[in-house]
């Protein structure tokens, strides 16, 4: 059996991040291969399975990239599979969320060309501090912090992120810089494993690259029913999600994002969920190779 773990040309950390995925599948006498998504040569039925993976450059290129994950869809099965990906690669996917129930955090969506005085905005929400972020976006690429002192300091960002697309405007929640970010992985519709992402000190970006430092952490029950439930709540078949959460002042947890396209599953964290994941890909591979 070959699977095909999909990445991007990206030269960091998006050609390491599956290193212990591919080694348990070859455990698993799989047969590995990381082609890059974008890469002409790549005879993509040649794997029974492409999973993607650490696509990490799509925002720039979403609708060349959709291409190509249904043309490709159409040679091998792929996962998460297309529908999924056009779903999850625009933030509105929030919106449906929220109508469904989930803890989203208060946002104010943007069109792509609106003309928006940002410190009206701010203050008719009755926020401190907020954040603007693109609607297509990656990594934290493209956040602007909106200073509640002086909300009209951002307007020059803000406007140069909505020449490009649509963006989200949500309250800034300061526990993230004391607490951090939480990421719960469900895999298979179950929990697996959790991360804590803490920035560094005088940073609110949680990425690793800016300095974050990450750690295992267990979740309680209440939380992995949380997470779960988002996951079931999209209505879409997802092999591997992340639910990214956050503390309000109120101490309730709130939904910053579900990833389910190109999610960084911290498997250098947990050989256990390594191993989950290893196990769900292979029960997908077909049992006899036509």
């Amino acid at each position: 059996m070959h699977v095909a773990l999909v990445r991007s040309r990206l030269p960091e950390r998006a050609g390491r991040a599956d290193d212990v995925l591919a080694a348990a599948l070859a455990d698993r006498d799989v047969e590995v291969s990381r082609p890059c998504w974008d890469d002409a040569d790549v005879d993509w039925a040649a794997p029974d399975l492409a999973v993607v993976r650490t696509t990490w450059d799509y925002a720039e290129r979403r609708e060349e990239f959709l291409a190509w994950a249904e043309r490709t869809a159409a040679q091998v099965a792929v996962v998460n599979p297309p529908d999924v990906l056009r779903w999850n690669t625009h933030k509105s996917y929030l919106m449906e969320l929220e109508e469904r129930g989930a803890p989203v955090v208060p946002t104010a969506w943007l069109g792509r060309g609106d003309r928006v005085a940002v410190a009206d905005l701010v203050a008719s929400r009755g926020w401190g501090d907020a954040l603007a972020k693109p609607a297509v976006g990656v990594g934290g690429r493209g956040l602007v912090r909106i200073s509640g002192a002086a909300p009209e300091a951002a307007q020059a960002e803000v406007d140069a992120l909505l020449e490009h697309g649509d963006v989200l405007l949500q309250p800034f929640l300061s526990a993230v810089e004391a607490d951090g970010e939480l990421s719960v992985v469900v895999i298979d519709g179950a929990v697996s494993h959790a991360v804590r992402k803490r920035p560094q000190a005088g940073e609110y970006r949680v990425q690793e690259e800016r300095g974050a430092h990450h750690e295992l952490v267990d979740v309680d029950r209440e939380t992995a029913a949380l997470a779960e439930w988002v996951v079931e709540a999209t209505g879409q078949e997802l092999l591997f999600a992340r639910v990214d959460l956050l503390t309000d002042e109120l101490g309730a947890q709130q939904l910053v994002e579900l990833e389910a396209t190109e999610p960084d599953l911290y498997l250098v964290h947990s050989a256990a969920g390594t191993a989950r994941l290893a196990d769900a890909l292979c029960a997908r591979l077909p049992s006899v190779r036509p």
